[in-house]
Parts: structure tokens; C-alpha cells; sequence
């Protein structure tokens, strides 16, 4: 292969990657005066399906779309191997997400400040608010104005309306905003749209940026290979250009990876920053021997529990008569930007305490207007039900297993190898218990009665706890919020300082979901947004401190 060439021009930061962080990120430094180079693998988001919310599925089983990573056999998962997908294209996730915008709780956030200064809720709060464009929130706490606009779904679904009631019933408070003063309870989902069409971190953040920062430039088909070090300075990012070519791209200031929580630490380890004795048997120098990079991997274990339904247009009917249905939803997503199309099959989320001893909730649970035996629809002749459907999904908001994501082969091109290790402690098999007694406890109730006909997986012939711990294996899948790869903390052992700077080297931060040490929330975009932002106010304080001095 021919040497790499390297850029006549040198830039003050390159960024790898333009997700949901990197796009704040690059927009928030271009906006300081700074010189920035943001290197995008994917391609342009400008396609239908991305405007459409619930195109989001489609999305997802597109390869130009989306990176289809494979997980390893998992045996928490009864040995299936799963699609991982992440968004390839500008906006990243972002642009293929379900646009659910959850802040998180204010006491997990508190904890991660606790572990790391400067990281709690006093810091994130003000930070969330800045974000904001939530003009439907009465709450004093909400953002107005801020650069991502969120609507809530809206009024008038007696489906929402009825598992709100159900939740009521067996005990969970309903609560007017989820991401106000009141976290737990019941109540109707909010995201990442604009008249009803998708709103990503590329058109809240880069977008704008690129209209008023000359200083700012986008590369796209740009696959980053290696951060390049002169000695233990990170000095550029070595990239495989759109043409083919190999290339260079320099920083006199830093590099700062946003590749998310799976192409983050594989690009690092790809670097030589990583275990000492994996790199060496792949024959990749080691520039420093940081054993944690790619471990701490934590995801949330999503598992559906389905009913046959009547009295609610699903998805499944809607993609088995489009004829019938579609001309219509169409002509009102298109005109008034309302309608099935302008939501995601998911409406109205329960945040509930489940544990005997929880003083916070510890589940999320979820109406969909959908039902499959593989919600991913992945898995070959496992597609919607051919009949209208419904479920109730669910997961542990805070799980204790944890898995890894590692490189296989000094290989950029290659995909890690990734282990998520799903329920592999006592304590998250028996919340993925509790988690589908309560959906059935919900699905039970007097409100819910005349939207269900029957259960139908995993049917109610199914009771003993063995029984349903094996559906629960067999039937599970990702939740697409894969975090904490590069873990931060105040040890030293940790791959990041509480300035996402990576420890044992310089001129290197890692900025996106792969910092965090556990999760936060039920989703991660708004985190990672937030992560996006409060590392950029770190690196600027930096610069005006060092100016100063």
C-alpha cells in the first residue's frame, strides 16, 4: 500500500466522526475561531427515510445507512449472535435513531459526578437546558430556544392514552415530563423532531455551522485508520479518502475521536493505545498500554412481550396494506407533518421502580404499535405478524453485566469483535423477570382490556420463571445504546480523565457515549449531546485559562 499523503493545510482540531457528539463538537469549535477538519466515514444524510420518523426501521437493516456490526455468540442470549447497527452518514446515530429525547435522571448523572468532578447534574442541567428547544414544556427547567427541537407525541392515541391509564393502575405515577422535575412515571414520549420530521445533531449543530463557519470544513468517505503519534503526541489521523487514496490530516492543537461506543475504542487500539500484549500479537505498535480500552461495555437487553390487538391501526397493518392505509398517512405526514409516519411504533414510556429495596425507577417500559418475533427483523422469516399486533417492551435501565469491544485484526477495514455479556449476573436475570411480570401486570389491567386480544408471545401457557428466563434469552436483542468503551474517571486506570483527555498520551480526547461509566438514562442520544457539550466547554476553558496564564 502506497505511503499516506499528507495535507498541505494544517488544522487547529481534526475530529473522527460526525455523531451526535462530534457535530456539537465540531460546531462548537469552528464557532471559537478554531480551524477544524471533521472526518465522516458515511455519506450525506439527505435521503427520505431519514426526514421520516418511521422510516427509522428501515434504516436500520440498510447497509449505506448504517455500519451492521455482528456481536459474538452470546450465551446470556442463547448463543445468538446480534446486528448492532450505527449510523453511518452525517449525524450518525443520530440520523437513524428513534429520536427519543430522554435526559436521564438527575441522581445517575450526580453519581457519575461524583466519580468525576464536574460531570453531575449541576453541570449537566444548565447544559441540557442550553440544548433545548421544547416549546410544548411548561417546566421551569426546560430549554427554549437551543439548537435540537423536541415535540411531544401527540394527544388523542387511546392506545397511549390507555397503557398510561394501565401503568396507573398497577401503581406507577403518571408524570406531565419525564425530562422535568418529576423523572419517574408514565407518560408520552418526546423527541427529536420538527414538524414532525427527523431533527439530528447533524441538522441542529453541523449544518448550521457549515453555513456561517468558513472555518470549518466536512470531509465525508473519510475512514480514519489511525491516530499518528510523534512520540506521545497525538499530532493527525491517518484516513482512507472517498477516491481511494490514503491520506493525513494534521492538528496543531488535538485529536478528538466521536466514532461511538464501538468504533471509538477500535480506532484507538488500532493507534496502539490499548492492552499491550493484544496489540502486540496483531503485530500493532504499542504507543501506550492502557488495559481498560474496550472494556466496560454496557447495553440495555430489550424484551418485548406481544399481543394480538383490535381497534388501533398498528405498523403491522400499515406495511402489509400499504395501498389501503399509506396514500393517506402520507399525504398528512407530508402536509401537516402529523400522523403514524411522524412518530416512531413507540408513544408513551414508564420509568417505574420494579426492585423491592429501589428508591428511583430501574426499568423502562414502552407501548409499541408493533408485534414480530424479532423486533430487529433480522433474523431470516421472523418479520411483522400477519396480523395487527401490539407490544410491551422493556429493559433494565441500569444493568450490572458488562462486555467488550476489541479489534481482531490490525485491519481498519475489519469490524471488532464485540461481547456484550448480556445478563450475565444474578442481579439482571432477575430484573428482566420482574420486567415481564409488570408488562403482563400492565397489559392485564381494566384500560388496556379492549385494545389486547391475546398474548401471543411468550403466551400465557408460559408462567414458571425457567420457562420465561429462556424466552427472555431467545427473544431479547440490543436496545442500541452501547456505552462506557472508554471509560472515564479519576483513576488510573480509567481511558479518560474528567477532560475526556486519554490517559498516557497527549493531544488526544475521546468525546461521545464511550466516556461515560455507566449508563445514565434510558437513551443515549441526549447524554451523548450532552457529553458533546460539556467536553467542549472543557476544552475552551483550557484554551482561555492557558491564555490567561
Amino acid at each position: 500500500m502506497a505511503a499516506p499523503e499528507s495535507d498541505a493545510a494544517t488544522w487547529d482540531d481534526v475530529i473522527v466522526g460526525a455523531g451526535s457528539a462530534g457535530c456539537v463538537v465540531a460546531a462548537r469549535l469552528a464557532d471559537a475561531g478554531r480551524r477544524v477538519l471533521l472526518l465522516e466515514a458515511g455519506g450525506s444524510d439527505d435521503r427520505h427515510m431519514v426526514r421520516m420518523p418511521l422510516g427509522a426501521g428501515k434504516l436500520l437493516s440498510d447497509p449505506n445507512a448504517v455500519w451492521s456490526f455482528e456481536t459474538e455468540a452470546d450465551p446470556g442470549a442463547a448463543g445468538r449472535r446480534m446486528i448492532w447497527p450505527r449510523g453511518r452518514m452525517l449525524g450518525g446515530s443520530s440520523s437513524v435513531n428513534g429520536m427519543l429525547w430522554v435526559r436521564g435522571d438527575p441522581e445517575r448523572w450526580n453519581a457519575w459526578g461524583d466519580a468525576c468532578p464536574g460531570w453531575g447534574w449541576r453541570d449537566i442541567g444548565p447544559a441540557m437546558r442550553a440544548i433545548e428547544d421544547a416549546n410544548f414544556a411548561t417546566d421551569p427547567a426546560r430549554g427554549r430556544g437551543g439548537p435540537v427541537t423536541i415535540q411531544q407525541i401527540a394527544r388523542g392515541d387511546r392506545l397511549s392514552s390507555a397503557f398510561i391509564e394501565a401503568c396507573a393502575a398497577v401503581g406507577i405515577p403518571a408524570t406531565a415530563d419525564y425530562n422535568g422535575a418529576q423523572h419517574e412515571g408514565v407518560g408520552r414520549l418526546q423527541m427529536c423532531t420538527r414538524r414532525g420530521r427527523r431533527w439530528s445533531a447533524a441538522d441542529a449543530y453541523l449544518k448550521p455551522a457549515m453555513r456561517r463557519c468558513p472555518n470549518l470544513s466536512v470531509e465525508t468517505g473519510a475512514l480514519a485508520r489511525r491516530v499518528v503519534f510523534e512520540g506521545l503526541r497525538a499530532t493527525g489521523v491517518e484516513y482512507a479518502a472517498r477516491d481511494g487514496s490514503l491520506r493525513v490530516a494534521r492538528a496543531r492543537r488535538q485529536i478528538v475521536i466521536a466514532a461511538g461506543a464501538i468504533q471509538s475504542p477500535q480506532l484507538l487500539e488500532l493507534s496502539g493505545i490499548g492492552a499491550g500484549e493484544r496489540l502486540k500479537a496483531l503485530g500493532i505498535p504499542v504507543v501506550a498500554d492502557r488495559r481498560e480500552v474496550g472494556e466496560n461495555l454496557s447495553d440495555h437487553y430489550h424484551i418485548r412481550v406481544t399481543w394480538r390487538s383490535r381497534g388501533v391501526l398498528t405498523v403491522n397493518q400499515l406495511m402489509a396494506r400499504p395501498w389501503l392505509h399509506g396514500p393517506l398517512a402520507m399525504l398528512e405526514w407530508q402536509l401537516r407533518g402529523t400522523g403514524m409516519l411522524a412518530e416512531i411504533a413507540a408513544t408513551a414510556h414508564a420509568l417505574a421502580r420494579t426492585a423491592p429495596d429501589a428508591t428511583r425507577p430501574d426499568m423502562k417500559l414502552q407501548i409499541h404499535k408493533i408485534s414480530a418475533a424479532d423486533r430487529t427483523g433480522y433474523t431470516k422469516g421472523t418479520g411483522l405478524d400477519d396480523y395487527p399486533g401490539v407490544s410491551i417492551g422493556y429493559f433494565q435501565l441500569y444493568p450490572e453485566s458488562r462486555g467488550s469491544v476489541h479489534v481482531a485484526t490490525a485491519d481498519p477495514a475489519a469490524p471488532p469483535s464485540i461481547r456484550p455479556n448480556y445478563l450475565s449476573t444474578r442481579a439482571d436475570r432477575a430484573a428482566a423477570l420482574r420486567g415481564l411480570h409488570l408488562s403482563r401486570a400492565i397489559g392485564g389491567a381494566a384500560p388496556l382490556r379492549p385494545f389486547l386480544v391475546e398474548e401471543t408471545r411468550p403466551g400465557r401457557a408460559t408462567q414458571d420463571d425457567e420457562a420465561l428466563l429462556d424466552y427472555i434469552r431467545r427473544h431479547g436483542a440490543t436496545s442500541y445504546h452501547p456505552v462506557g468503551t472508554c471509560r472515564m474517571g479519576i483513576d488510573p486506570d480509567s481511558v479518560v480523565d474528567p477532560a475526556c483527555r486519554v490517559r498516557g498520551v497527549d493531544g488526544l480526547r475521546v468525546v461521545d457515549a464511550s466516556v461515560m461509566p455507566f449508563l445514565v438514562s434510558s437513551n443515549t442520544n441526549a447524554p451523548a449531546i450532552a457529553i458533546g457539550e460539556r467536553a467542549t466547554q472543557l476544552i475552551l476553558g483550557e484554551d482561555n485559562r492557558a491564555a490567561v496564564a
